[in-house]
């Protein structure tokens, strides 16, 4: 199969809304996007927001797992609205919900990715500050981590500058404020 005769968008958000209606979730609406540069994962859930990416590149290779894999991240986007943010990303909810749809709930996948890694440097040559847009917690990283923040467990809310991964870049990034990193996006 090729990446054009996967199913479209709109068939996928039925798919989720059948298995919304399934799992008594009231709220069905769920944006569901292909997204070609997913490199090995096979699916990614935005929780909070109601969206669902599927790589492309790796579900044309085994299409009979498109629905497998909908459903393992649709499940995730149900958890979050039956019972919150704070349970285990692929807790005993989430599992219970892969069973409720005939799916053995696992984790990771074993799908054939020869050829779909991309080239990863071997060390960043830029440092990031990280600034949480809700508390104005600042972090200088060597990699930009999302996710919850240290300070106020505020959800991805991040201002991110970066800098040369030097130690002239360090202390600028260090001296910065939060009124200048969100004059820095003005």
């Amino acid at each position: 199969m090729t990446v054009a005769e996967l199913p479209t968008p709109e068939h996928l958000q039925r798919r989720c809304a059948e298995l919304f209606g399934l799992w008594r979730v009231l709220d069905t609406e769920v944006e569901v996007t292909w997204n070609a540069r997913l490199s090995t994962t096979a699916g990614r859930a935005y929780v909070r927001g109601g969206r669902i990416e599927l790589n492309p590149r790796l579900l044309a290779r085994v299409p009979d797992e498109v629905d497998g894999v909908l459903i393992h991240e649709a499940a995730h986007v149900a958890a979050f609205r039956l019972f919150g943010g704070n349970i285990p990303a692929h807790g005993r909810h989430w599992r219970g919900l892969m069973r409720a749809a005939g799916q053995e709930p696992k984790v990771t996948h074993k799908l054939p990715v020869d050829g779909l890694r991309r080239k990863v440097k071997a060390r960043s040559s830029y440092l990031y500050l990280r600034l949480c847009d809700a508390c104005g917690d600042l972090v200088v990283l060597e990699q930009v981590r999302y996710g919850r923040c240290s300070g106020c467990s505020s959800r991805d809310d991040y201002l991110v500058v970066k800098a040369k991964a030097t130690a002239a870049g360090r202390r600028m990034l260090q001296k910065m404020t939060a009124t200048d990193v969100r004059g820095h996006f003005a």
